[in-house]
């Protein structure tokens, strides 16, 4: 099994928000929202070529990862603009649906923080972006 198959099996099975593989490493994020994307990027912790399972990935989420070094994303819904960004980072991508947009819980406006980084050029900016995001 592929580290991406492994991912989604864990994914489905656990119904967990994102999960991380790499061999037998696997790392179960418990919690929505980009708050524990933000909090390994800044842990120092070595996830260079891991394979991620997502629900939602949109720009924001798909910089993380580029600062993250994962080598692949797959997300139940993935923003068509991510793909820019994983395309530039040579990460492999896959979705069960491409939307044009992530909107906010509600889906009355779009995800706060996907206009926090519409103006990001880089994975550093856009993690600086997103945690006065957080902030707010």
């Amino acid at each position: 099994m592929t580290d991406i198959e492994n991912a989604k099996k864990i994914f489905n099975d656990e119904n967990c928000p994102a999960v991380f593989c790499r061999g037998d490493e696997i790392i179960k994020i418990t919690e929505n929202g980009l708050k524990p994307l933000v909090e390994l990027a800044e842990s120092g912790k070595d996830l260079f070529n891991f394979s991620v399972c997502d629900k939602v990935t949109g720009r924001a989420a798909a910089f993380l990862y580029v600062l993250l070094g994962v080598k692949e994303v797959h997300a139940t819904v993935m923003a068509k603009l991510a793909i820019q960004i994983l395309d530039r980072a040579e990460i492999k991508y896959s979705a069960n649906t491409f939307a044009d947009e992530i909107l906010n819980k509600d889906k009355t406006a779009p995800d706060i923080f996907e206009e926090a980084v519409l103006r990001s050029g880089s994975a550093i900016k856009a993690l600086e972006d997103i945690k006065m995001a957080l902030r707010k």
